[in-house]
């Protein structure tokens, strides 16, 4: 846009600039003077100016007093143009308070495998390994130190403990690496994620040791902003980590377009850029540091208050708009379609100022314009409609 303006701008310059000199060789400088003074204010990008920055300005400060902070004024633009919100699972479709329903030990017991999941997860910063910790931590269990530590975002981590290694994650990961998962355990895992429970298998070497489940229970407030986005007529796409055979539940519970599982932070932005690919316009909205492959990927990225991802931990990188609630997002998303609206319609006047001023103007150049016309007369014409714009894009308050 602003390279546009400055083109404009030249373009005027030097259109007056040419007309200005003929006139000055051929009739003389009051007719430069007059001609030109006219031609540059009736052409001068002005109005198209203030089509847009006023606007913009006031819709940031409407959502400002929502809470809503706005990173990139411009890509509400873009938001009204979005046909696809995509959103994570954790902490966002749900409660974010995880707890412990059951612990299914093999060869051991439920303090014991209690422990030795929570020794391992001393360091993680996902919700599952923390709330593991913080359990353990409650119950007075001891825990052992743990080295050499590794989280694998969306899928487990790993750590020698007392000399072993310990591995917690989803099944699918440890199977992916070649930890062993009897039949018993299996049956078990398929009758709790049917329950809508997070399962993470513990491992010691390459033998499954026992299992964890986690609940989180779902968040009605969720429920209906999903059902405020298909009234909207706006799709869902859910991207989350968990097991296909959860899916199920999830969308008994959840009204959601699309649901993809067993997804790593880059497989969310993949799933992200195929939708993109296939012409659609996707918000997404997220909270965790394994959602922001996939904001990164986005044509509009929300960041949503109370998760593990932090604006001022992000370094060099800006995301849209920074939400306090779920639900805020309908208000932006409201705003952004008025903002679009004020804009096409700026956009009109800003150009039939240049229908209804330049004309006459150019016109001057003649000894006798049929119409007479004077710098002032384009300066008020200007600002005639100037404050038209302005006062249509007070319209966003």
């Amino acid at each position: 846009m602003m390279r546009r303006i400055i083109l404009l701008l030249l373009l005027d310059a030097a259109v007056t600039g040419a007309i200005s000199a003929w006139l000055y060789f051929n009739r003389g400088v009051d007719a430069a003077i007059i001609s030109g003074l006219s031609i540059f204010i009736a052409f001068s990008p002005i109005c198209l100016i203030l089509a847009s920055p006023f606007t913009l300005y006031l819709a940031g400060r409407r959502l400002a007093k929502l809470g809503v902070t706005v990173n990139n004024p411009n890509a509400l633009k873009s938001l009204a143009e979005v046909n696809f919100v995509a959103l994570p699972y954790n902490r966002v479709l749900t409660g974010g308070e995880y707890f412990i329903t059951d612990l299914v030990p093999q060869g051991l017991s439920q303090a014991q495998l209690l422990q030795m999941a929570a020794s391992a997860e001393r360091d993680a910063v996902n919700i599952v390994g923390r709330t593991i910790y913080d359990t353990a931590v409650s119950r007075a269990l001891k825990l052992r130190k743990s080295t050499e530590f590794t989280e694998f975002p969306g899928r487990g981590v790993e750590a020698i403990v007392d000399g072993s290694t310990i591995r917690v994650g989803n099944p699918a990961w440890l199977e992916s690496i070649g930890v062993s998962i009897g039949a018993y355990f299996r049956t078990r895992v398929d009758q709790l994620l049917v329950k809508g429970k997070t399962v993470v298998i513990v491992s010691t070497g390459r033998v499954a040791r026992g299992i964890i489940a986690l609940k989180d229970e779902s968040s009605d407030s969720a429920k209906k902003f999903l059902g405020s986005l298909s009234r909207g007529g706006l799709e869902t796409l859910l991207l989350t980590a968990q097991p296909k055979k959860m899916a199920n539940c999830i969308s008994k519970e959840f009204l959601l377009s699309t649901i993809r599982t067993n997804l790593t932070p880059e497989a969310k932005a993949r799933e992200v850029q195929i939708l993109r690919a296939k012409g659609n316009n996707i918000a997404v909205i997220g909270n965790d540091k394994h959602d922001l492959p996939a904001l990164l990927s986005a044509d509009v990225s929300c960041l949503l208050a109370g998760g593990s991802l932090k604006s001022d931990e992000l370094e060099d990188i800006t995301l849209n708009f920074e939400l306090p609630t779920l639900e805020s997002f309908l208000a932006v998303r409201e705003t952004a379609c008025k903002v679009v609206n004020v804009l096409k319609l700026n956009r009109r006047l800003a150009l039939l100022s240049w229908v209804v001023l330049v004309p006459p103007a150019l016109l001057t150049v003649l000894e006798r314009p049929p119409i007479p016309f004077h710098p002032l007369i384009a300066a008020v014409g200007v600002a005639i409609f100037s404050v038209l714009i302005l006062a249509n894009s007070l319209r966003t308050k």
